[in-house]
C-alpha cells in the first residue's frame, strides 16, 4: 500500500550495501557511490554492514568511515548472510530511498539522479523503482531481462498489463523507505530473498517505475564465487527457495485475490525455471529423498502456473517447453503431428501445440572453399522426443533442379540438454560437401532431416562468430565464378555475379547506406 512520503529525511539515498570478504573488489563499489553527480556529501549515505568478513573487507570500510563520517555507516556484525545484514542496514537508513547494491558492484555515475528525477515525479504512483542491469568482467553483455527497457523511455509499469516486466534483484531496485518499514528480507532465505521483499511490495501495489538512464553494473566474477553463481550446489536453493518462496508467492496471491495473478505467475515461473536446466542434481547436494520431494514440490508449482505463461518464458527451450506440458498434460502427453506441406512437426495437446521441429536452432560454424567444393561444417539441434534422424541432408536448387547432399554427422558430447538425467535434446555435429558444379544462376541451399521418413526444414540459421558469412551479402569467387552469398535465417544462397545482378546489389548497398544515415541523424 502508497503511504504519503515524509520528507524529514537527511538524505535523498542510503544505499545499504551487505559486505563479506570482498576485500579486492569492495573500494570500486564505494568509489561509484562517491562519484554520483546527484553529489555524494549533500544527498548520499552509504551503510556498509560487514557481515563477519574474515579478510581485509572490515578495515576497508573502516577507512572510508574515517574518511567520511557523515555520510558512512559501518556495522560490524557477526555472519548472518545478506538478509540479516540488509536488514541491519534498513534500520539505521535515514535516506528517503534505499538501494542494497551488492559490495563488488558498482552503479554508473548519473544513476541516483536519474532515479531520484524519476521518484520526484511519480512519488505517488510507485514504491520501487529499477534500472537496467549490465555484466562486466568475466562477461560484457546485458542481462536478459533488460528487454524492459527497450522503449529507453522512463516510465512506470502496471504488472497487471506488463505481467512478463520480472523485476526480482533489489540490488537494481531502489525502494522508499518508508515502504521499508513493514517489509524486510526474509533471513530464512538464502536465495530469492530479494524477489521475495520485492513481491510483498508489488502483491499490495502491482505498478514499479523504470529507469532506462540509471545502470546497474553486475560483476560476473572471474572465480565464480558469488552466491548465484554457486547457487546449483546447495541444498538450500532447491528446497528453502521452493518453501519459503515460490509456495508463498503462490499461496499469498490465491490468498489475497482469489486466484494467482499472471504477473505472479510469471515471476515464479522464471525462477523455477533455473531447476530446470540442471541436468542432474548431485547427491552430494540432495540425497534420494530430498530429491525427491525437491521434483515433487517443482511440478507441484509448475501445476499452478497456467500454460501460455509457460510458452511464453523467454529463457526456457523449446525442448523443456514441451517436456513440462507432457507431465502437465499427463496422460495425454501430446500427439505427434507431421505437416508435409510446411515440412514441420509438433506435439498436439487438446488446447495448444508446442515448438515446432522447424524452429529448433540450426549453427553454421565453417565454410571452406576447396579446390571443387565447399566444405560446410555446423550443428543441428534435435528434440529427441522426435523420431532420430535417419539423416540429414542439404537440399540444393537451382531453377528447377534439385540435389540432395547427405551430411555425415555424430553427437556433440559437449551438447546433449538434461533433465533429472533424462536426455532430451543434442546437437548433431555434421559436415558436407557441395560440388561446385551444383551451383548456377540463382542456387538456394536448405538444411533438412528426415524424420520418420518425414522431410524437416530448419527455419532457424545460425551462424556463429566463426563462420565466415554475415548476415547480408558477401561477394565470393566459387571455381572462378563470381558470386554474390546471402545468409537468412531460412537458406543459404548464391546469386551468380551478372550485370544485372552487380547492379541490384550495388542498389541495395546504396539504400542501405542511406537507411543508416538517416538512422544516425
Amino acid at each position: 500500500m502508497l503511504k504519503p512520503t515524509n520528507t524529514n529525511y537527511l538524505f535523498k539515498f542510503s544505499i545499504v550495501t551487505a559486505v563479506y570478504n570482498v576485500a579486492p573488489y569492495l573500494s570500486e563499489a564505494i568509489d561509484s557511490i562517491l562519484s554520483q553527480d546527484i553529489g555524494f556529501l549533500e544527498s548520499v549515505e552509504l551503510i556498509l554492514v560487514d557481515d563477519g568478513s574474515t579478510d581485509a573487507s572490515g578495515a576497508i570500510c573502516d577507512e572510508y568511515q574515517h574518511k567520511y563520517p557523515e555520510n558512512i555507516v559501518v556495522i560490524h556484525k557477526p555472519n548472518g548472510g545478506v538478509a540479516s545484514a540488509r536488514n541491519a542496514g534498513i534500520a539505521v537508513a535515514r535516506g528517503r530511498y534505499v538501494n542494497f547494491m551488492d559490495s563488488d558492484d558498482k552503479l554508473t555515475p548519473d544513476t541516483l539522479s536519474s532515479v531520484y528525477d524519476f521518484f520526484i515525479e511519480h512519488d505517488k504512483e510507485v514504491d520501487l523503482v529499477s534500472v537496467p542491469i549490465f555484466y562486466f568482467e568475466q562477461k560484457n553483455e546485458p542481462h536478459r531481462l533488460n528487454y524492459k527497457y527497450a522503449s529507453d523511455k522512463a516510465q512506470v509499469i502496471d504488472l497487471t498489463t506488463h505481467y512478463s516486466y520480472v523485476q526480482m534483484s533489489s540490488a537494481s531496485a531502489f525502494f522508499k523507505r518508508e515502504a521499508l518499514n513493514d517489509h524486510t528480507f526474509d533471513t530464512s532465505l538464502r536465495y530469492a530473498e530479494d524477489s521475495k521483499a520485492i513481491m510483498e511490495l508489488l502483491l499490495e501495489n502491482p505498478q514499479y517505475g523504470i529507469v532506462p538512464q540509471g545502470r546497474y553494473l553486475y560483476r560476473a566474477r572471474t572465480s565464480m564465487n558469488s552466491a548465484l553463481n554457486g547457487s546449483k550446489s546447495h541444498r538450500e536453493w532447491y528446497i528453502d527457495c521452493l518453501k519459503n518462496y515460490i509456495f508463498w508467492a503462490l499461496d499469498e496471491a490465491k490468498s489475497r485475490f482469489g486466484a494467482i495473478p499472471d504477473y505472479v505467475q510469471y515471476n515464479v515461473m522464471y525462477d523455477l525455471q533455473g531447476r530446470f536446466k540442471v541436468d542432474e542434481i548431485p547427491e552430494t547436494v540432495l540425497t534420494p529423498h530430498e530429491k525427491t520431494i525437491f521434483l515433487k514440490m517443482l511440478f507441484d508449482a509448475v501445476f499452478q502456473i497456467d500454460d501460455h505463461i509457460i510458452l511464453e518464458q523467454k529463457n526456457l527451450s523449446m525442448e523443456l517447453k514441451d517436456y513440462i506440458m507432457s507431465i502437465k498434460k499427463a496422460p495425454d502427453s501430446g500427439t505427434l503431428q507431421f505437416d508435409d506441406k510446411s515440412e514441420d512437426a509438433w506435439f498436439q495437446y487438446p488446447d495448444l501445440s508446442t515448438g515446432h521441429a522447424s524452429s529448433y536452432q540450426l549453427r553454421l560454424t565453417s565454410m571452406e572453399l576447396m579446390k571443387h567444393d565447399i566444405l560446410l561444417e555446423g550443428a543441428a539441434k534435435i528434440y529427441l522426443r522426435f523420431p532420430y534422424p535417419a539423416n540429414l541432408f542439404l537440399r540444393i536448387t537451382t531453377g528447377h533442379t534439385t540435389h540432395m547432399v547427405k551430411c555425415c554427422f555424430r553427437e556433440d558430447p559437449e551438447h546433449v540438454f538434461r533433465f533429472n538425467g533424462q536426455k532430451l535434446a543434442v546437437f548433431l555435429k555434421f559436415t558436407a560437401v557441395i560440388p561446385y558444379e551444383m551451383f548456377s544462376g540463382i542456387t538456394h541451399i536448405e538444411f533438412c532431416w528426415d524424420c520418420d521418413g518425414h522431410t524437416i526444414c530448419y527455419h532457424s540459421l545460425h551462424r556463429m562468430s566463426e563462420f565466415p558469412l554475415a548476415y547480408g551479402q558477401q561477394k565470393l569467387l566459387l571455381n572462378k565464378k563470381s558470386y554474390y552469398a546471402t545468409l537468412s535465417s531460412q537458406m543459404l544462397t548464391f546469386e551468380e555475379a551478372t550485370p544485372v545482378s552487380k547492379l541490384k546489389n550495388h542498389t541495395h548497398s546504396v539504400l542501405r547506406r542511406i537507411r543508416k544515415i538517416c538512422y544516425l541523424k
